[in-house]
């Protein structure tokens, strides 16, 4: 984002909501209004604050009004975020009527609640789990920040607010983009968006007191204020990573709660470069950092930080990388990541599973996860917990509309599916070509033995006939064929062996005759098209030939009429003097069909 100064200095990034939707986009007609009045105090300033506005359109989160489907039935999308244990952020919510279609479908569900009031819809707040219950607070409602904290007991299945103990100070003041997570039996808030300005405050909630409470630094620096960073618990630390705090950030900072302090982590190896709204999880002893906005571009890159030895490396994946996003969510389960929704320009609602390696030198694997025909509402800016296998998903926004839907993903009915891998068979008998292995016959082709096996070659009538009827080459190993070349047999034999072959242009004449002789009449046609495809008026006259010698009948009627079409360029060629003196009835028939 841009720094400019109009009378006081303005950062999109955490404007004002008249001047910047929660999810970051320029709201372009509280601008020309700002610009209107600023343009009476200082008009240069106000130009300049325009054309800022324009640049940074370029590259904010757009929210055009037609890039969102709505499902039949009002479905909506769903988020994936952070680690089993820790919370993640969202978007904006609308309480809109799940998708019934879902109910049944590819292991996505709405969530049973048997009582009490969701959050209103919101976007950009966070959920953490502890102890069998979600945790939600803050986030924007399209209005307004808000700090409301609210619970969901999974054993209830029942919505309650959480209210301090009576005299107790908190909560924190209302806030977005901010982090949070539970440790111990609290739940912590990091940083985030007042809506005025950028804090860097830390707070927790003691569950066992019912009290909010500053969390107590004894020493180190704590991070600049800042907000959309990444968050994840390891051990007794919480870290903190990357974020903005007017400009984009890639440090990683520890907070140890045994000792009460913070410290700028020290690493190796190449960091990512600077971004915020990126997703971190922990992974065994790692830090897993995917996706997010660099400031001029939304990030597809997967990152691996080692918590142990304190350094960073790319992570080695194969298979579709996601389309690049940020305000997206990500959650371990099992031994993969997976990530869903997020905005690439607009919300989205892909869910993707990383499947991640045992040993660091092997690559991760990305694959698509398929929901069935009906997706969730897409979204971004939402948030997610992992709960007995299963994900659960509140609010978001979709670009249009602020969510407070509730949605779960059953890993247990998903692991039950099974990815098969493609199959090998075409590739594991066009190695047996020309392979001695188990081969029962020898072919001698231009002098040069060619090893087959009788059984895939009875799929030709031509050598049906030679090895299992009279003739002394059915009692032979060793078979003489002189009628074609060495290339154009292995050609043939790769074709009885998978049903496929290239056909290259040069040779497709000879592979037509070959199939002709080894009455092979689908290769036979395969070779007629390729060559109809490229008949012109300097072969049209050999094809001709060729067709009414093998009797191709479909070629040959082909080629007659190309000829017809173009006969004055064509009798001037030399192919179409060598038909006439190979079978002279064809000029003849030619001449009587004009």
């Amino acid at each position: 984002m841009n720094n400019f100064n109009v009378d006081t200095q303005i950062d999109l990034a955490d404007a004002p909501v008249n001047l910047v939707d929660q999810e970051g986009d320029v709201d372009n007609a509280a601008i020309n209004q700002a610009t209107l009045r600023q343009q009476a105090h200082d008009g240069a300033a106000a130009a300049a604050l325009h054309r800022l506005i324009l640049m940074d359109n370029n590259h904010i989160n757009p929210r055009p009004e037609d890039a969102v489907r709505r499902l039949p039935g009002g479905g909506r999308g769903l988020q994936l975020h952070g680690d089993p244990e820790h919370i993640t952020r969202g978007d904006d919510v609308d309480d809109l009527s799940f998708n019934e279609n879902l109910a049944s479908t590819g292991g996505w569900s709405e969530v049973e609640v048997n009582g009490g009031t969701a959050p209103a819809p919101r976007s950009l707040h966070t959920a953490a789990i502890l102890n069998g219950v979600m945790y939600v607070f803050g986030g924007y409602d399209g209005n307004t920040r808000v700090n409301s904290f609210h619970a969901f007991s999974f054993a209830e299945k029942r919505w309650s607010p959480v209210l301090p103990s009576t005299n107790n100070p908190g909560p924190p003041s209302p806030r977005d983009r901010h982090v949070a997570f539970a440790f111990g039996n609290s739940v912590y808030i990091h940083g985030g968006f007042d809506g005025t300005s950028r804090v860097a405050d830390f707070w927790g909630f003691d569950l066992s007191s019912m009290t909010w409470r500053e969390v107590s630094v004894l020493g180190g620096r704590p991070p600049s204020p800042r907000h959309s960073h990444s968050a994840i618990v390891w051990r007794d630390s919480f870290f903190c990573w990357g974020g903005y705090d007017g400009s984009y950030k890639s440090d990683l900072h520890q907070y140890d709660f045994t000792t009460s302090q913070w410290n700028l982590v020290t690493t190796t190896g190449r960091r990512p470069k600077a971004r915020y709204r990126a997703t971190a999880v922990v992974f065994r002893n790692a830090m897993i950092l995917y996706g997010g906005h660099d400031g001029t571009r939304h990030l597809s890159d997967t990152h691996i930080f080692d918590l142990e030895n304190r350094a960073w490396s790319s992570l080695i994946t194969e298979g579709p990388c996601p389309v690049p996003r940020d305000s997206h969510i990500a959650v371990v389960h099992s031994n993969s990541m997976y990530i869903f929704g997020g905005s690439s320009g607009t919300a989205m609602s892909d869910l993707h599973e990383l499947q991640l390696p045992l040993s660091p030198a092997l690559p991760a694997k990305w694959r698509s996860v398929s929901c069935g025909t009906a997706e969730p509402r897409p979204r971004f800016c939402h948030t997610a917990v992992v709960h007995n296998d299963t994900l659960f998903i509140f609010g978001g926004y979709d670009g249009a509309l602020r969510l407070n839907d509730f949605i779960r993903f059953d890993f247990s009915v998903y692991d039950l599916s099974f990815e098969v891998p493609k199959s090998t068979l075409i590739s594991d008998f066009k190695a047996m070509v020309d392979d001695e292995t188990l081969s029962d016959v020898t072919f001698i082709v231009d002098g040069v033995p060619v090893y087959a096996h009788k059984l895939m070659l009875t799929r030709s009538s031509y050598f049906r006939a030679l090895f299992l009827g009279e003739m002394k080459e059915s009692k032979m190993s060793t078979v003489d064929i002189q009628q074609v070349s060495h290339p154009i047999f292995l050609q043939v034999l790769e074709y009885l062996y998978t049903d496929q072959t290239r056909i290259p242009l040069e040779t497709a004449m000879e592979l037509f005759e070959a199939a002709d002789l080894f009455c092979i009449p689908r290769l036979k046609t395969m070779c007629e098209k390729r060559m109809l495809q490229s008949i012109n008026v300097e072969n049209a006259a050999s094809i001709f030939y060729a067709a009414d010698a093998h009797c191709a009948s479909a070629l040959r009627a082909k080629a007659k009429k190309y000829i017809l079409s173009h006969f004055e360029e064509i009798s001037k060629t030399a192919c179409f003097e060598d038909m006439g003196r190979q079978n002279i009835d064809l000029v003849f028939e030619l001449l009587h069909s004009r």
